[in-house]
């Protein structure tokens, strides 16, 4: 006898899951049933066979080992996953405030889309012309007031440095040679990545290491040793 179908609301309830994770696992093949245009109906003897199999499993789910999706819980962006080394740029060659921005939204967005690279270009600058990111010492985390819809779809770090620094309105009146672009996708990851930034940053052993890093490897490696866990 076919099993009865029940909503992946139900199914979700059932499974103590959200509704876009159940999808998902039904989506994979890990559950059974129809789907009618962008809508799933699941059996549900294999929602109550997929419960057996985690409570047989020597590893059940908990709501440490599910991901932040399945728990409804966000996962903290930290500054190691937001770098990259496509998105940095050792050797950053303009010689004055605006240019800096220029190459570095370039390592966020391809000049090429030029909407998108004069929406964060602009917004850059208005952030800058109302007051400096930089956080001194010859750091600047250039970033826009809000997020830009449609720019990035996880946040985005990246990293440009300049040999001889730039007058770049740093209060302490020194020349800023590192620079960290942040783009989030929403206000909550900005400001908790803009957190996490500005706490390394004003490590002074961090600072001191900071420039002594000659690639990307090494800088990535210096990022994960003083990131505190989320």
């Amino acid at each position: 006898m076919q099993s009865r179908l029940i909503s992946l609301k139900e199914a979700a309830a059932r499974l103590r899951l959200t509704e876009r994770v159940v999808a998902r696992l039904a989506q994979k093949g890990e559950l059974r049933g129809i789907k009618e245009g962008a809508t799933w109906s699941l059996e549900h003897e294999s929602v109550e066979e997929w419960l057996q199999r985690q409570a047989n499993s020597t590893k059940p789910v908990t709501a440490q080992t599910l991901s932040p999706e399945a728990t409804g819980i966000p996962e903290a962006p930290t500054i190691q996953r937001a770098m990259s080394p496509l998105r940095m740029n050792f050797n950053l060659m303009a010689q004055d405030r605006d240019g800096v921005l220029r190459e570095l939204t370039a390592l966020v967005v391809p000049p090429a889309e030029k909407r998108l690279f004069n929406a964060l270009f602009k917004a850059l600058k208005a952030r800058e012309d109302m007051c400096t990111t930089c956080v001194n010492e010859g750091i600047a985390i250039p970033h826009s007031r809000n997020a830009i819809v449609g720019l990035v779809d996880e946040p985005v770090i990246a990293y440009g440095r300049h040999r001889s620094g730039i007058e770049f309105g740093a209060f302490d009146g020194k020349p800023v040679r590192h620079f960290f672009l942040l783009c989030a996708p929403n206000v909550r990851h900005h400001l908790q990545l803009l957190a996490r930034l500005s706490r390394i940053l004003h490590n002074a052993d961090f600072r001191r290491r900071l420039d002594e890093t000659r690639n990307a490897e090494e800088l990535l490696a210096l990022i994960k040793e003083f990131e505190p866990t989320p």
